[in-house]
């Protein structure tokens, strides 16, 4: 590696770990995440398939092209007797052939099913609709899980600095009882006891570097790319619930409920369409054509009207009304109906669930906010008055009215009481983002 290549790496390097804000990386997330481009794909899916429904409604052209070869010739289409027989040279003027060729168009479209097709399109046009909601849920859950996600990132981070400084505390703290150990001043017991809480600080702090490289991969992840780093800063704010309940009409959870509800009841009805006729239009015009399969030559003039293998065509066109009505199937509708039935009882069912479970974890965010913001008030206290034991502590122990133990033993108390504030703080703001996804606020 040249001087230049080197110069350009340590330019770079340091840009590439800059920290990546909670916005940046919910646009990030928003952009690039591969579980919600599927959820779009899905909106996708359900466009086409309303489309394909809509269409059907108007039936469809086709073009024909038939070749079949008999074994005694036919006429190129078909003649009543009188057609035949209507000259006495009527029979010798119509051509026949064993190789028929038949081409042409057809139109095909059901005029009536018991409105199965029209509900079918609804069915079709409310689960497109559903897929917009699903969309706009899936981003607000997105939203949140990288919220969430990056919350815990930061009270780690700052956890591992209150460990570090704890670390340090149980280390100054066992190294004077090992040389007090040695000196007589302390009992092995003792000594053994701060090696103990050393360690077990040190793998504390191991555990809390890996369960934060976890959660760096689970963001990378969720933003489909590797360049997230370090957390930044994100300031919480502690307020006091708002009061009044919120609307719940609007959310997603909800419409989506109700839209699987509409849907059910759409089947029911398209079931419920077996029990009356369907009635089809069909039309077609095209062309019948081959050899001809005699010659034909009149006797009693010796004119000879059609030559063996001269290829003839004749129009043919048609249009036509089918009715088709269903009378007895053993009981197949019946049970399709209350089978769907059934499916729209459940429906309705999940929509009731839906509503109380969204009420009860609405209950749930709000507890955890009063929870988290109590814990971190009590904490907050906590600490400051450590900090003011300490600072008493540390004018005793220079006086020689206090001894070391005990002052890192209150150093290592408000460590420990600053990370748990840390984590209370964040469990804080962590509730909110909660309740904020519950409601779905701020996504588009």
């Amino acid at each position: 590696m040249n001087m230049i290549q080197k110069l350009v790496l340590g330019f770079l390097l340091p840009l590439s770990l800059q920290a990546m804000s909670l916005q940046e990386t919910i646009d990030e997330a928003l952009q690039h995440n591969n579980s919600l481009k599927k959820i779009f794909l899905d909106k996708e899916v359900s466009q086409k398939n309303r489309r394909i429904k809509q269409a059907q409604n108007l039936g469809r052209f086709d073009a024909t092209l038939n070749y079949d070869h008999y074994n005694n010739a036919r006429t190129l289409v078909p003649l009543t007797p009188m057609q035949i027989v209507s000259s006495p040279t009527g029979a010798y003027e119509m051509p026949t052939t064993n190789d028929l060729v038949s081409t042409g168009i057809s139109y095909n479209v059901t005029l009536f099913d018991g409105f199965a097709k029209q509900n079918s399109y609804k069915i079709s046009d409310l689960a497109y609709k559903n897929s917009l909601f699903k969309i706009k849920l899936a981003k607000a859950e997105l939203i949140y899980n990288v919220e969430n996600i990056y919350l815990s990132l930061l009270s780690l981070q700052e956890q591992l600095k209150a460990q570090k400084k704890y670390i340090e505390a149980k280390k100054s703290l066992y190294m004077y009882i090992q040389k007090a150990y040695k000196l007589g001043g302390k009992s092995k017991l003792d000594m053994l006891e701060a090696k103990n809480a050393y360690v077990e600080a040190v793998a504390n702090k191991n555990k809390i570097t890996s369960n934060i490289a976890i959660l760096k991969a689970s963001l990378s992840q969720m933003i489909a790319s590797d360049k997230f780093d370090k957390a930044e800063e994100v300031s919480v704010t502690f307020e006091g619930l708002q009061e009044g309940e919120p609307d719940l009409k609007s959310l997603s959870r909800l419409k989506i409920a109700a839209l699987k509800s509409n849907i059910a009841q759409k089947r029911v009805r398209t079931a419920e369409a077996l029990y009356y006729p369907k009635v089809d239009f069909s039309a077609y015009y095209g062309y019948s054509m081959g050899p001809n399969a005699t010659t034909n030559t009149f006797a009693q003039t010796g004119v000879t009207y059609l030559n063996k293998n001269d290829f003839n065509s004749e129009n043919v066109w048609q249009i036509g009304l089918h009715l088709q009505w269903n009378l007895y199937d053993f009981g197949a509708k019946s049970a399709d109906v209350a089978k769907e039935k059934i499916a729209l009882m459940q429906s309705k069912i999940d929509k009731s669930i839906t509503r109380l479970e969204l009420e009860k974890n609405l209950k749930i965010a709000n507890s955890k906010i009063e929870i988290a913001q109590a814990d971190y008030t009590a904490l907050q206290s906590q600490y400051e008055l450590l900090q003011e034991i300490e600072k008493a502590q540390q004018i005793k122990y220079e006086n020689n009215a206090l001894s070391l133990v005990d002052l890192l033993d209150t150093q290592a108390k408000k460590e420990l009481v600053y990370a748990q504030m840390t984590e209370a703080k964040y469990g804080y703001q962590k509730a909110k983002y909660y309740k904020e996804y519950l409601l779905e606020k701020e996504v588009k």
